[in-house]
């Protein structure tokens, strides 16, 4: 299992055939004993007959039968949890292969973690449809999707970067811990939030509890009540006396739980929302459990789990028969008249005395395991992709052939960049589909990248600590009767403040494009200096040459450009940066690509 095949891709494709067959083998076993179980059922209603009406067999052999039917259906229900767990492997090896492909329809796109007033993430795509998320994200909990995009979102300190570059490396190639991910529970399901969690335990706990002796006064009511036709049956008392006793006993029986009705009803209903993903949650921290790591992030991540006396696995899957059993009050109506959710909620919310505080923990430690192991199954998709180098001094951003990870490998055209001491900023010029507003997204994304813990794009990366700040994609809005120029100086503003506080990376599209080229001239000159003077380092780009003057007046700024090439309305593009300015015009050419006759 851990040795690799030559590619990604033909790894993935073997362990899906792998997987297939190993479903059909499970398959055919469960239908076996299914079938075996159905003809116990036949041979125990034969015996029945044979015992009870025609007493031609004694009444032992009636245990053959169930015997057979209660091995049979054990093993069809064994067979059957393999099929859904070869099933829920099969499907992360579809998603894998998907990643590899770019292809972004069967990819959780993250769309719940959108936030348009982020100051990076929405210029850089790390979320929605194509989006860097889709690239990264494996996690079968709603805990390792969030853990995963605040770490997009939010970057790290240095020494917590190396110790997940340290546990990335040591998963990359442990193809048997993610199919252990991918095979938890027997579907794909983010209900149980950690913020849904930590208001249940809130909530439970700002309520008084349950009586500690409530279950067993349940109980005892419970069997009193059971008993009562059995003084009927051994003649102590007459069939009218039978049914006072049971209408009194079943009066007392509502009065008692009517005393602790509403803190039932809270629990009950509040116990429906971590149901369905609690099986998950235990299989993860089950396959947490008996692993053994070296790295010291996932040693802490697994001691996180393994401080309590019984196994957190345990407890969880405790708490998930609770629910489940609790959840059956809608079928079985007995067992509502008999106390069944009184007991039920008593045990619920004695388990959230014990366990509500670790369940959090427990919650944040499988979070940043999947993102870990969402981390370390994108390093072995993309092996080329390297490590970066965290620099303590800085600001510096300097990178060897850096490309953009959302582009395919084999097409994807890399650039040199250098920023730090000199140049403390570029200007980036060209012309529409160049390449400008690509290569600062490409920045940026191996930025986040880098101070998430995961490989970029690069052949090297050396960077400091810097917060990120982009405007690449600024979008006005009717509704808030905001234009986009202002939305645009509002970034602005929050750029510089930003710079003010950290060593920042800013990442600028079309600086000022929405005023004329002298006041764009002015403005934007001394939005470079209020950032030179704040000791950040970035790029902007522009269509208007008359900005690349601002590399030549006094502040530690440089000019590059990207390049088109073609005649007759046709235009192409290498991508390649060139340093100094653009020389030529392509007026003509855009002229021809409307199919206007420039002869005349």
């Amino acid at each position: 299992m851990q040795q690799e095949d030559v590619t990604p891709s033909s790894f993935y494709s073997r362990r899906a055939r792998e997987i297939d067959i190993a479903a059909d083998e499970a398959n055919r076993r469960c239908s076996t004993f299914q079938g075996s179980s159905l003809v116990s059922v036949i041979l125990l209603f034969a015996a029945v007959m044979a015992v009870f009406v025609s007493h031609r067999l004694p009444s032992w052999t009636i245990l053959l039968p169930v015997a057979a039917l209660a091995i049979t259906t054990k093993q069809a229900q064994k067979h059957r949890r393999r099929v859904l767990k070869l099933l829920s492997t099969r499907e992360y090896y579809d998603k894998a292969a998907a990643r590899l492909r770019y292809e972004w329809d069967s990819l959780d796109d993250g769309k719940d973690f959108i936030d348009r007033d982020h100051i990076y993430a929405p210029d850089l795509d790390l979320f929605g449809r194509g989006s860097l998320f889709q690239l990264l994200c494996s996690a079968r909990t709603h805990a390792g999707r969030e853990t995963l995009s605040s770490w997009m979102k939010n970057p790290a300190s240095r020494d917590e970067v190396l110790a997940r570059q340290a546990a990335v490396r040591e998963l990359r190639a442990r193809h048997d811990v993610r199919e252990s991910v991918a095979s938890a529970g027997s579907s794909t399901v983010f209900t149980l939030r950690p913020r849904t969690i930590r208001t249940w335990v809130n909530e439970i706990s700002a309520r008084r509890a349950l009586p500690r002796w409530l279950r067993a006064a349940a109980l005892a009511i419970v069997v009193v009540l059971a008993a009562i036709p059995f003084l009927y049956w051994f003649g102590h008392v007459s069939v009218r006396d039978v049914w006072f006793l049971l209408g009194s006993w079943l009066a007392f029986e509502l009065a008692f739980a009517s005393l602790f009705i509403k803190k039932v009803q809270f629990i009950m209903e509040s116990a429906d929302s971590p149901s369905a993903e609690l099986p998950i949650v235990a299989d993860l921290l089950e396959a947490i459990e008996r692993e053994r790591f070296s790295s010291p992030k996932l040693e802490s991540i697994a001691g996180r789990i393994t401080r309590a006396p019984a196994p957190a696995s345990r407890e969880v899957r405790r708490l998930a028969r609770l629910v489940r059993l609790l959840q059956a009050r809608n079928t079985f109506i007995f067992f509502s008249v008999a106390l069944w959710c009184t007991q039920l909620a008593a045990a619920i919310d004695r388990w959230h005395r014990l366990h509500g505080a670790e369940l959090l923990e427990w919650l944040a430690a499988i979070g940043e395991f999947e993102a870990i192991v969402s981390l370390s199954a994108y390093a072995f998709e993309h092996s080329n992709d390297v490590f970066p180098e965290l620099d303590d001094r800085g600001p510096s951003f300097v990178a060897e052939a850096l490309g953009h990870p959302l582009i395919r490998e084999d097409t994807c055209v890399t650039n040199d960049i250098r920023l730090g001491a000199d140049p403390r900023f570029l200007i980036v010029s060209g012309s529409n589909m160049s390449g400008k507003s690509t290569f600062l997204r490409a920045i940026g994304s191996n930025a986040v990248l880098a101070w998430m813990g995961a490989p970029v794009r690069c052949a090297h990366l050396q960077i400091s600590k810097l917060e990120i700040a982009a405007a690449i994609r600024i979008q006005d809005s009717l509704a808030d009767g905001q234009s986009h120029f202002f939305a645009e100086m509002q970034r602005l503003r929050r750029m510089i403040d930003a710079a003010g506080e950290a060593p920042l990376l800013f990442l600028v599209d079309e600086l000022m494009s929405g005023t004329n080229s002298k006041d764009r001239r002015i403005a934007a000159e001394w939005v470079m200096r209020a950032l030179m003077r704040r000791g950040a380092i970035g790029l902007i780009t522009t269509h208007d040459l008359t900005l690349t003057e601002i590399a030549s007046n006094g502040l530690p700024g440089r000019n590059v450009y990207f390049e088109d090439s073609g005649e007759g309305g046709q235009l192409h593009f290498d991508y390649k940066l060139r340093s100094g300015l653009l020389t030529h015009s392509n007026a003509l050419n855009i002229v021809r690509m409307l199919g206007i006759d420039t002869a005349t």
